[in-house]
């Protein structure tokens, strides 16, 4: 009798690591080039769900203006993307840019909050969200439309995230009106299963009015940067850094200022990602615009943020502007995508892809051999 047996080299590592909260130095950044083939994309949002990373509306030159979405398969073992699909587009074209801080996702729903526009507006002044499957497949024919955000809140180039309790958040931004300028707004709602949203309030109004500004959240504290305090002024750049500890029912406490945690330098358009028990913030722009290649960490202890660590991790390749940050925990990967490189000032298609920041749970698959027994 003859007996084939398939085996796998690719093994699951043992994980005496699933404790491990503080994220390891990234050691290397990794340069994926062409991840949307023919359609480079600038000013999008993105979010991770499962085993797959979502590039959602932004700017190109195919369009201009674009509600072209994008899925890319994760490798677990190696942190690579692949298998760029074109999913359903977004209710509109021509609104959903400057969104890079205005997206997040629960892990079965993808959020966007507000969005603004270059040739034909107005400013978005709702949520736009959908279900996703657990095959990464959305699961609806189209994107869902929330009513309007209390107060004629209609953000772009503001910021917002889901926190532990299941709450998200959005702030700050400036308007499609100009009238006011700047945000200082807060609103939040229960991100509900399959992309739904409950009902908004209004929060804790942030310290100042600003756009530009970026937010992350390490369980219920979430921590904020305002970028630019005033609208079209470039040198009003910011580094103080605040938290804000929210409640089980999604209320908001006071916007506490870090006094031993500002920025090392001033930064606007900044990326900010929570990883563990770790804030990272990555890229953005100084005074006067120029784009950067910073990577700075900073660890939360209770709610208070500690000070910004800048020599710990490799920095990007390049410097980037209009960029969106996620993390998979899937590859233990930062993914840096819809960059504008600071090099060329181009529109790049790239992927800053990180070095993992936990041991990963699955190696590198490797050829598979047949082992024929006989009997």
């Amino acid at each position: 009798m003859r007996y084939i047996l398939g085996v796998a080299v690719a093994t699951m590592m043992t994980s005496l690591c699933f404790a491990q909260t503080t994220p390891n130095p990234i050691g290397y950044w990794s340069t994926q080039s062409n991840i949307i083939p023919g359609n480079p994309t600038q000013m999008a949002g993105a979010a991770v769900v499962g085993d797959y990373l979502y590039i959602v509306g932004g700017n190109n030159a195919l369009d201009g203006d674009t509600g072209r979405v994008y899925r890319l398969k994760i490798d677990a073992a190696t942190g690579a993307l692949s298998d760029c699909t074109a999913m359903t587009t977004l209710p509109a074209m021509n609104n959903y840019a400057y969104i890079g801080e205005q997206v997040d996702a629960t892990a079965d729903g993808i959020y966007i909050c507000g969005g603004g526009w270059n040739a034909t507006g107005p400013n978005r002044n709702n949520v736009t969200s959908i279900g996703v499957g657990a095959n990464g497949n959305f699961t609806s024919a189209s994107w869902k439309e929330s009513p309007a955000f209390p107060g004629g809140y209609d953000p772009e180039l503001g910021s917002a995230v889901i926190a532990q309790n299941g709450y998200l958040y959005a702030m700050g931004g400036d308007s499609g009106s100009g009238t006011p300028p700047l945000y200082d707004t807060c609103v939040y709602a229960q991100a509900q299963a399959d992309g739904n949203l409950g009902a908004f309030a209004t929060g804790t109004s942030l310290p100042t009015p600003c756009y530009f500004n970026a937010c992350a959240a390490v369980g219920n504290n979430i921590v904020l940067h305002r970028g630019l305090t005033t609208k079209g002024v470039n040198s009003s750049v910011t580094t103080e850094v605040y938290v804000n500890t929210v409640n089980n029912d999604g209320t908001m406490g006071a916007w506490v200022q870090q006094s031993s945690a500002a920025l090392p330098a001033g930064r606007y358009n900044l990326g900010l990602i929570a990883v563990g028990d770790t804030v990272f913030a990555v890229g953005g722009r100084a005074s006067g615009g120029a784009a950067q290649n910073n990577v700075w960490r900073a660890q939360m202890s209770g709610s208070t943020l500690g000070a910004w660590q800048t020599s710990t991790d490799a920095q990007l390749p390049d410097g980037v502007r209009y960029h969106a940050v996620v993390y998979s925990p899937q590859s233990k990967s930062i993914y840096v995508v819809s960059i504008r490189r600071a090099s060329d000032g181009a529109i790049s298609n790239e992927a800053y892809i990180s070095a993992p920041l936990f041991p990963r749970t699955v190696s590198a698959a490797v050829a598979t051999e047949d082992w024929s027994l006989y009997e």
